[in-house]
């Protein structure tokens, strides 16, 4: 596996600590190969030179070698991960240039970014005894860097099969994240592939049936409102909480896994009465609901929930709508969750069963499932959702806007009906 993140960033503090845990609970578990160490060493052994000496052509030589490297390290240790810090790109002469290869993108099983604030990447680079060039840069140029490996390694996490995995520096859901993921006896999922397998698997009989499906998020979609929120309410939890965790729009599995893991501290009783509170609280979207009842009979419906899972199967019971819900939400009574990776693979798996898929959401985290679809469209209930209206800005989609209330985005097609 592997953890980017911006020179500076913290990554091998973060990964020491790591290996210092994960190896206590269970020794042997976690091998730590310092990737800019090792590329010092091979300059050496190549070219008897240090690293900082080698031209451009020296140094994509030594990222060449790197992996043959990795792998010979694989097969002669005893541990039994092997965890690497990586660079996607650096930023030279005030140009971004990518350093990550098709080798490192094929090699590795697992993809980390540790999402440091920009404050906190100039605060460690004035503290430190190099890289003193990202003390000068402003907050929105390291924003930028970060967004361009953040989006890059994304892009190529989808060539294999991934999800990039982005992590914060809350240093102790991290290391549970990784408890999770690594240590045995732990029934949670975390793979966004396999758990949009598994929840297929699961459901195998039902989809037989059909060819058409409609995909559905279910909060601000399915209902007018978002229920989680109706959920917290019961469960003492404030709404910042959760608004700091999904900090930036990140909606991979670590977020997800950190508000299951959030819910799971509190009794399950209060937790199955919140969401019985929130299922007293969801607001229908009736207009959807009226849609699909007359018209799309020839279509499975399948709500795919990252809110509370609970929450809508008591909705499933009461309404008989979607007939199929997916999710996830706490580490306690749930072996899945379901990030915005999720819905796309579930998403596409669907597509290469050879179904014809309609999708429908709200939001950013819908958005890869949105364009894996055949048939997209988006909601808007009380307002506008704000990182829609950015991604309608800087790009041209298939996505349609369902006219069901009076906020438009622009440069969106409305159409009144999912089957128009």
């Amino acid at each position: 596996m592997q953890i980017h993140g911006v020179s500076r960033s913290g990554k091998n503090y973060l990964i020491e600590h790591l290996v210092e845990t994960m190896n206590a609970k269970c020794p042997k578990t976690l091998l730590f190969v310092n990737g800019s160490g090792t590329l010092k060493e091979l300059s050496q052994k190549h070219f008897g030179i240090p690293l900082s000496e080698s031209n451009e052509e020296q140094k994509n030589q030594l990222r060449l070698a790197f992996c043959p490297y990795l792998k010979e390290m694989q097969k002669s240790t005893d541990f039994k991960h092997i965890i690497v810090d990586g660079h996607y790109c650096f930023h030279i002469d005030n140009k971004f240039v990518t350093s990550f290869t098709d080798e490192e993108r094929d090699i590795f099983d697992v993809f980390f970014y540790l999402n440091t604030p920009a404050e906190k990447i100039i605060e460690n680079a004035l503290n430190g005894d190099h890289n003193n060039n990202i003390a000068q840069m402003s907050i929105e140029k390291i924003n930028q860097w970060k967004e361009i490996e953040i989006q890059g390694l994304k892009k190529s996490c989808k060539e294999i099969g991934k999800e990039l995995i982005v992590l914060d520096r809350n240093f102790d859901d991290v290391v549970s994240f990784f408890e999770n993921l690594l240590l045995p006896k732990n029934n949670l999922i975390l793979d966004a592939k396999t758990i949009a397998e598994k929840m297929i698997s699961e459901n195998q009989t039902l989809i037989n049936k059909y060819y058409k499906i409609i995909l559905l998020d279910c909060d601000k979609t399915v209902s007018n409102n978002d229920t989680t929120y109706d959920f917290c309410k019961i469960m003492g939890i404030e709404k910042l909480a959760l608004k700091e965790i999904f900090a930036g729009e990140r909606y991979s599995l670590y977020q997800f896994f950190r508000t299951a893991k959030l819910y799971s501290t509190k009794l399950l009783s209060l937790y199955e009465e919140a969401a019985q509170y929130a299922t007293n609280q969801a607001v229908i979207n009736e207009k959807l609901l009226a849609d699909i009842q007359i018209n799309g009979n020839a279509f499975l419906t399948v709500g795919i929930t990252s809110g509370i899972y609970l929450t809508w199967k008591n909705i499933q019971a009461k309404y008989h709508f979607p007939q199929i819900v997916v999710g996830g939400s706490n580490i306690r009574t749930d072996n899945k969750l379901v990030s915005s990776a999720v819905k796309f693979y579930f998403t596409r798996l669907l597509r290469e069963m050879g179904k014809y898929v309609i999708a429908v959401g709200d939001s950013i985290i819908d958005v890869e499932m949105l364009e894996e679809a055949d048939k997209s469209f988006i909601v808007a209930h009380e307002k506008l959702n704000s990182g829609m209206t950015d991604y309608f800005k800087k790009k041209q989609s298939k996505i349609q806007q369902l006219a069901y209330s009076n906020f438009q985005y622009d440069n969106v097609k409305t159409q009144k009906s999912l089957f128009l």
